[in-house]
């Protein structure tokens, strides 16, 4: 048997892209939920399902025998769960101490570039973080716990990927909501600068060329896929579905569907050009505006019901 897997988190957005991304190269997982999860992604990529919370050290325990790599996701935001705080703090404490305990070589860990504050505009992986919100703070808690942690402790070596904003089939807080517009002939987005965004799928590669690259140890990686303003991505969303829906930016007088924190992340516009460390990782994005496009309409085509629901 191959090495085994854990991805902690196996049933959120980017996690479900995972599981799907290291079932296609072969990769042998486990996945973590929580209670009420969908598990429709983990039981049609060969995950084994494991019910656990990593403020429960036995269930944490059990999820990590045998395993080789764990990729940690798990972050609810404020208001999805009471503990979302303690989640990114002695939750990752949690998996950390579990992890050495059960001889886990790797932890990569699935981060944000929110963590620089939506003050910022353009960032380098060398720019101090400066949180300013809740969500934000719990991320750069994580963050600061894990690089404590490996900075004491040799093993697990710990890794780091800090996306742009994540966009592709499945994302609640900006695909859906644009989906939803085109259905009532309008799309209404928040006006952005040219800011960066993550394809799920190329969030995946780094993550897994992380784990296979023994030599990287207590690094952060920032990853993107392409750079465009929201009207540029909703427009590419328009077109690749075939749609006569009027597009608009927010105003006095128009309004957008986008969840509130999808919005301010928009309006910050987020960008960064640092790709000098991503030959070291191995990573090369393999998703433009386009190719995005087409891959949020081709699952909306197959799923037309997965928007109405969400």
């Amino acid at each position: 048997m191959g090495a085994l897997n854990l991805l902690v988190g196996a049933t959120g957005f980017v996690g479900g892209h995972l599981v799907e991304y290291l079932f296609q190269q072969g990769e042998i997982s486990k996945g973590t939920f929580r209670k009420g999860a969908h598990l429709k992604v983990l039981d049609t990529n060969g995950v084994q399902v494991m019910e656990s919370d990593l403020l429960d050290h036995h269930s944490l325990h059990e999820a990590a025998e045998g395993v080789d790599t764990i990729f940690s996701m798990a972050s609810p935001m404020p208001g999805e769960e009471e503990d979302f705080e303690k989640v990114n703090t002695e939750g990752v404490m949690n998996l950390l101490e579990v992890a050495q305990e059960m001889q886990v070589k790797a932890i990569v860990h699935l981060s944000t570039v929110d963590v620089y504050g939506f003050g910022a505009r353009s960032v380098r992986a060398e720019t101090p973080i400066e949180p300013d919100g809740e969500y934000q703070s719990a991320k750069a808690g994580a963050e600061r716990v894990l690089l404590e942690f490996a900075r004491r402790s040799p093993s697990p070596r710990v890794v780091i990927i800090r996306a742009a904003k994540a966009v592709g089939a499945r994302e609640p807080t900006f695909v859906v909501p644009i989906l939803q517009m085109i259905e009532s002939g309008k799309v209404v987005v928040p006006r952005s600068h040219p800011m960066s965004w993550s394809h799920p799928r190329d969030i995946a590669q780094a993550m897994l060329k992380a784990a296979a690259n023994s030599s990287l140890h207590t690094k952060t990686y920032l990853v993107k896929s392409f750079d465009s303003t929201a009207e540029d991505v909703a427009r590419a969303v328009l077109t690749s579905e075939r749609s006569t829906a009027r597009l608009a930016t927010e105003g006095a007088f128009t309004r957008s569907k986008v969840s509130q924190y999808a919005s301010a992340q928009l309006k910050a516009s987020l960008r960064f050009e640092d790709q000098a460390s991503w030959a070291e990782l191995g990573y090369k994005p393999e998703y433009d505006l386009g190719k995005t496009a087409e891959d949020i309409a081709q699952w909306h085509r197959r799923e037309p019901w997965a928007s109405e629901a969400s």
